[in-house]
């Protein structure tokens, strides 16, 4: 994932939050301390509040989400081995 995370879809002064960070998106935010391109990671619970703050954001377009695909769900397969080949350049979605 970690590889994708400052793709050219990034605008030059972005930041990515990575809400469910691991070792190699750690290491890869250290490495874009001195990047105008920023990965940050945060650990936290997201309530009801939380959530209904986000959408805000979403609906006024301040937080953006990018979808890499889609499948249906007969196809879930297909797409945990394109997440897991780390080649995604955003979130895969798998549809029920």
């Amino acid at each position: 994932m970690a590889s994708g995370l400052c793709s050219p879809t990034l605008s030059s002064h972005g930041r990515v939050i990575d809400v469910a960070p691991c070792c190699e998106n750690y290491v890869a935010s250290v490495m874009t301390l001195f990047s105008r391109k920023k990965i940050s990671w945060v650990l936290m619970n997201l309530g009801k509040e939380e959530l209904k703050f986000l959408v805000e954001l979403m609906k006024e377009g301040k937080l953006k989400t990018v979808i890499d695909s889609r499948h249906p769900l007969e196809k879930a397969a297909d797409a945990w081995e394109k997440s897991m080949g780390g080649h995604a350049t955003g979130k895969i979605i798998v549809e029920m």
